[in-house]
């Protein structure tokens, strides 16, 4: 995973106020560009574009490179369209969602998740970057994961993390151990990294076993795939999230896979 730009989308709230803190610590790892943006609905760009500088010039953000934009339009095609423009390698927004913890992403965090062509990273409001410790890394063992786990572990070499490669069975499958091993030792044979466990979990809820297992574990950041028929894509198509009040406080990095 090379990052050499990033796109912060803000709307002034703190909860995007903590993305861009995120986005600050994540580019000063990759010595990336942080691009920020605000969307307003009419032609007065200068009121936003005064708040965008009032809000870097702060001494977290005095070594990095951040340049500030400001889009006419609505917010998700918007984004989309500076994704491309500034060639954006990952995409940091805060997510507020809906009701609390009872729905997963907004509106506008849906759009960006299924539409963008590069890796989003989904930050909420009470999320925490001092401690990138614990990675859980999902797999559904999909061709593609093992390109994806790769992905994960470059970016956990620059925290140091330990990354958790999680299977989580919700029905019964056919030599599931099998599976599970087949997974594991191809994983060992192309990664070199030591940091690296893995584990199987049975749970009629993937949800719940998910749960649990980040909560035993302090994880603190989670990264999922994202497939054509994912649970990823699934949450964003259905609202079937009353389980997951557990998200509230991790961060979601959301790769991409095409299958």
């Amino acid at each position: 995973m090379n990052i050499e730009n990033i796109l912060v989308p803000t709307d002034f709230s703190q909860c995007a106020k903590n993305a861009l803190s995120f986005a600050a610590k994540i580019a000063k790892k990759f010595n990336a560009c942080i691009f920020i943006m605000h969307t307003v609905g009419s032609a007065y760009t200068y009121i936003s574009m005064e708040r965008l500088n009032k809000q870097i010039n702060d001494e977290r953000f005095a070594d990095l490179d951040i340049r500030t934009l400001v889009e006419i339009g609505n917010p998700g095609p918007s984004i989309l369209k500076q994704i491309s423009e500034t060639s954006a390698d990952l995409v940091v927004m805060g997510n507020k969602g809906r009701s609390g913890a009872r729905i997963l992403f907004g509106s506008t965090t849906s759009k960006i998740i299924s539409d963008s062509p590069v890796p989003v990273m989904t930050i909420p409001e009470q999320s925490n970057i001092k401690n990138l410790k614990q990675i859980v890394f999902t797999t559904d063992y999909h061709t593609g994961d093992l390109s994806a786990l790769k992905e994960a572990v470059h970016w956990a070499q620059k925290f140091n993390s330990e990354i958790h490669v999680l299977h989580v069975s919700q029905e019964e499958e056919d030599n599931p151990n099998l599976s599970f091993r087949a997974f594991k030792e191809t994983a060992n044979e192309q990664i070199d990294y030591e940091k690296l466990t893995f584990a199987r979990v049975a749970h009629e809820s993937f949800l719940k076993g998910f749960s649990d297992y980040v909560d035993e574990h302090s994880i603190s950041l989670a990264i999922l795939t994202k497939y054509k028929k994912s649970f990823i894509q699934k949450i964003i198509e259905k609202d079937h999230t009353k389980q997951i009040g557990f998200y509230s406080n991790i961060p979601l990095l959301i790769l991409n896979n095409g299958e």
